[in-house]
C-alpha cells in the first residue's frame, strides 16, 4: 500500500498510538410479533397495510415539486378529515420532529436567497418553497445558504406500536399553534485542540487558546431562540438580540467589537414548519493583525461561524371544550441542526455517508425501539430489525440468514466509488465502470468469481473477518491515518461492519435482484432522516467535514438515528450533559483551514464528495483540473491554495452539478483571486 505524502503541519497535531476501541454486542432476538420473511417494500409504514393511503402521491399526478408538496398535504387531510388528534396511549397525543437530526449548510449570500436541503432519499433538494431553487447554488457571485426545515409528525398506537400516522402543522384540524425552540452556539475556541481520536478514548489533547482563563469569553452563544406562527422571521442569532444580552457570550476582537456577531436565524414557512438557516461562513481572528493559519485544525485567536443545537416544539391543540392544551414533542421526539461548511459536489455521495454509520450503529449497539412501528414489518426500517437480530459479531458470518436486496443495499456502496470520477484524479474512470457491471446483480454462480474479486478489494471492517489477501477500498484516509499501528480500518476508511456483512452475503450470491425500483417523491419520518444524514460524510473523522466521531457513541442516542437531547457527553474527562455547539466544537477552526488541507494525499483521498480534489471544468472537457485552482495566481504567487487563500477566496471556488449524465464544474467565479 503506498504511503500519503504527509503534510507536516497536519500531522503536528497527533496523540499518542492507540488503537480505535471496538465495542460489539451479542445477537438479539427478533421482537415479539415481528414476521421475517415476505417482500420488504421500503417505504411502508405498516399502518394496516395503508401505507399508499397516507404518504404515497402519485408523482404524474402532481409533477412540479410544488406541486407535490400541496398534493401530499391534501391526500393527508383527505385521508383524516377533522378526525381527533391521536393518543400514544393515556390520551395525550405524541408528537416527534423529523428530521432527527437535520443539516443546514454556510453561505454568504442574503439569507433570503436560502434554498431547503435533501427531504428525499437519493433526491437533490426539492426547490420547495419558501426556499429558492438549488442549482444554481450562487447568487451574485455568493453561495446560497442551505437551510435545515424541521416538521412535526403525530404517532398513533395502533396494534401497541407508536406509528406516524400524519404530520401535524398549521393547516392540521385542531392544532391552534406551534412554537420552535432552537440554540445555536460555537464552541470551538474554548475546546480541545482535535488530535485525532484523543478524546474518544484516552486523554484529550490541550486546550485551544490555553492562556485564555474566561474560557467562556472564547464560545458564541447568544442564546435559545423561539419562533411559531405562519411564514414568521427572521429570529436572529445576533449579538444583542436575545432575551437576556447579559448572558450572551461572544468573543471581543482588538478592535472593541465582536469578532463573530451572527449565527444563523430560523424562520418558519406557510404551514408553521421550522426552517433553519445557519451562518454566512465567515472566519475572522481577536488580535490586531492577522496571525498565521498555523494548522489544519487548531488555530489560536481564529473563530468561525458554524454551529449545532437542539431543537424541541411545543404543539398547541384544542381541548374541545372551548380550551387549549400544549403538547411538547415526547421525549424521544426532539432534534439537532447541525450547520457545516457548504457542499461543493451534491450530486456525489460519500463513500460512508453518516446514515450508513448510524444504521451501522444501529444495527450493532442500539435497543431496537419494539413499540415503534417503522421497525416492524412494512416499516421503513423493518429491514434494520432483521439485521441487528441477526449480528453476529464474532463469527465469519455478520448476518447467516439475511438476504440483502441489491438494488437498495449494495448497488449504492458500488455506484458511489463509480461517481468519483467526476471529483477526482485518483479514480481510473475505465477501471471504475465495472462498479456499474449488470453482472453484479446477477446471483448465477457462474458471476461468482467476479463478486469474489469484488468483496477481495474491499477493506475489511473494523473486527470483521477478511478473506485472504488485503483490500484496499475505498482508497481514502481513515480516523488515525498518520500511525500505521492503528487497526487497518481506522488507518484507512473501511466501509461499515454492516456494509462489509452485506457484502459477504453479495459475494456468496445470497441476494435478491431485480430491475431498479422506481423512486416515488415521498415525504416520510425516516425519509427526512435518511436524506439529511446521507448528504454528510460518514469519515475519515480527522476531523472531518460537518461532525467527527463524538456523532457515533452509541450512548448519545435515544433510539436509532434520534439524539437524546439530555444525554450526557461521552468525551473523556467531562462530566457534563451535551448542549449547544456540542458536535462542531471539535472540528476545523476555522473550518477553510482544514477545507484547504483535505485535498487528496498521495494516492489517497479525504472527502471529495463534499470538498471536490478534481474536477471536469467543463462538459467538453477530458482531463480534470484542480478544484481549488487560481485564474493564473493567488496573490501570494502560488498555484496551490494555502489555508489563507481558502479562508479568503472559499466561495468562489465551483458546484460540481449534473449535467447531461455527467458532473461538470459550473457557478465558478471568472476571477480567482
Amino acid at each position: 500500500m503506498a504511503e500519503p505524502s504527509v503534510d507536516s503541519v497536519r500531522s503536528t497535531d497527533l496523540p499518542p498510538t492507540s488503537e480505535a476501541p471496538t465495542t460489539e454486542r451479542g445477537v438479539r432476538g427478533i421482537p415479539e410479533g415481528f414476521v421475517v420473511g415476505g417482500t420488504l417494500e421500503a417505504g411502508t409504514l405498516g399502518v394496516n397495510g395503508s401505507q399508499d393511503e397516507l404518504y404515497q402521491i402519485d408523482a404524474a399526478a402532481n409533477p412540479t415539486r410544488r406541486g407535490f408538496l400541496a398534493g401530499s398535504m391534501g391526500m393527508i387531510a383527505a385521508v383524516f378529515g377533522r378526525r381527533a388528534l391521536a393518543a400514544g396511549g393515556g390520551g395525550t397525543p405524541v408528537y416527534r420532529i423529523h428530521p432527527a437530526i437535520g443539516i443546514a449548510r454556510v453561505g454568504n449570500a442574503d439569507p433570503d436567497t436560502f434554498f431547503i436541503g435533501p427531504e428525499v432519499p437519493g433526491l437533490p433538494p426539492l426547490g420547495s418553497p419558501p426556499g429558492t431553487s438549488a442549482p444554481p447554488y450562487k447568487v451574485n457571485g455568493k453561495i446560497k445558504p442551505q437551510a435545515a426545515r424541521f416538521r412535526i409528525y403525530e404517532y398513533q398506537s395502533i396494534n401497541g406500536r407508536l406509528t406516524p400516522v400524519r404530520e401535524v402543522n398549521l393547516d392540521t384540524p385542531g392544532v391552534v399553534g406551534i412554537k420552535w425552540t432552537t440554540h445555536l452556539a460555537n464552541k470551538k475556541a474554548s475546546f480541545h485542540r482535535f488530535q485525532g481520536p484523543a478524546g474518544e478514548s484516552t486523554p484529550p489533547g490541550a486546550l485551544r487558546n490555553a492562556a485564555v482563563q474566561n474560557r467562556r469569553s472564547l464560545e458564541i452563544d447568544f442564546g435559545p431562540r423561539t419562533i411559531g406562527g405562519s411564514s414568521q422571521g427572521p429570529s436572529e442569532f445576533r449579538v444583542g438580540s436575545s432575551s437576556n444580552p447579559a448572558a450572551e457570550a461572544y468573543p471581543i476582537g482588538a478592535n472593541g467589537q465582536p469578532v463573530i456577531d451572527y449565527l444563523g436565524q430560523l424562520r418558519t414557512d406557510a404551514e408553521g414548519r421550522l426552517i433553519v438557516i445557519g451562518g454566512q461562513g465567515r472566519a475572522n481572528y481577536s488580535t490586531p493583525a492577522k496571525p498565521e493559519l498555523v494548522s489544519y485544525a487548531n488555530n489560536d485567536n481564529w473563530f468561525d461561524d458554524v454551529s449545532d443545537g437542539p431543537v424541541t416544539a411545543v404543539v398547541t391543540i384544542d381541548d374541545g371544550n372551548g380550551g387549549t392544551i400544549d403538547v411538547p414533542v415526547d421525549e424521544a421526539g426532539g432534534a439537532w441542526v447541525i450547520v457545516g461548511p457548504p457542499d461543493f459536489a451534491p450530486g456525489v455521495f460519500s463513500a460512508v455517508t453518516l446514515y450508513d454509520v448510524l444504521y451501522d450503529l444501529a444495527v450493532r449497539q442500539l435497543p431496537i425501539p419494539e413499540d415503534n412501528a417503522l421497525y416492524t414489518n412494512g416499516g421503513e426500517l423493518a429491514r434494520l430489525t432483521i439485521l441487528a437480530s441477526q449480528f453476529d459479531p464474532l463469527g465469519p458470518v455478520e448476518f447467516p440468514s439475511y438476504r440483502p436486496d441489491y438494488d437498495k443495499e449494495i448497488r449504492p456502496i458500488f455506484e458511489r466509488g463509480f461517481e468519483y470520477r467526476w471529483v477526482t484524479a485518483l479514480v481510473n474512470n475505465s477501471k471504475h465502470d465495472s462498479l456499474v457491471s449488470p453482472t453484479l446483480s446477477d446471483p448465477s454462480p457462474k458471476f461468482a468469481k467476479t463478486r469474489s474479486t469484488f468483496f477481495q478489494s474491499m477493506r475489511p471492517a473494523l473486527g470483521a473477518q477478511a478473506p485472504s489477501g488485503t483490500g484496499s477500498m475505498p482508497r481514502m484516509l481513515g480516523d488515525d491515518p498518520y500511525n500505521p499501528q492503528s487497526a487497518e480500518a481506522v488507518y484507512r476508511l473501511a466501509v461499515t461492519r454492516t456494509q462489509y456483512g452485506l457484502l459477504r452475503n453479495w459475494c456468496q450470491g445470497k441476494f435478491a435482484s431485480g430491475p431498479p425500483a422506481s423512486q416515488a417523491v415521498v415525504i416520510t419520518p425516516h425519509g427526512l432522516d435518511r436524506a439529511s444524514l446521507e448528504a454528510v460524510s460518514g469519515g475519515a473523522f480527522f476531523p472531518g467535514m460537518e461532525v467527527s466521531w463524538q456523532i457515533r457513541n452509541a450512548a448519545l442516542y435515544i433510539e436509532p438515528f434520534r439524539l437524546d437531547l439530555n444525554a450526557m457527553s461521552q468525551y473523556v474527562g467531562e462530566n457534563q450533559k451535551i448542549g449547544p455547539g456540542h458536535f462542531t466544537r471539535q472540528m476545523a477552526l476555522p473550518w477553510q483551514a482544514d477545507f484547504n488541507e483535505c485535498a487528496n494525499e498521495g494516492q489517497y483521498a479525504w472527502w471529495p464528495a463534499t470538498r471536490p480534489d478534481d474536477v471536469y471544468p467543463t462538459a467538453s472537457a477530458t482531463k480534470k483540473v484542480p478544484w481549488a485552482r487560481p485564474t493564473d495566481r493567488f496573490a501570494g504567487g502560488n498555484r496551490e491554495s494555502t489555508k489563507a487563500d481558502m479562508a479568503e477566496h472559499w466561495y468562489k471556488f465551483g458546484f460540481v452539478v449534473e449535467q447531461g449524465g455527467a458532473q461538470i464544474e459550473t457557478e465558478r467565479s471568472q476571477q480567482i483571486p
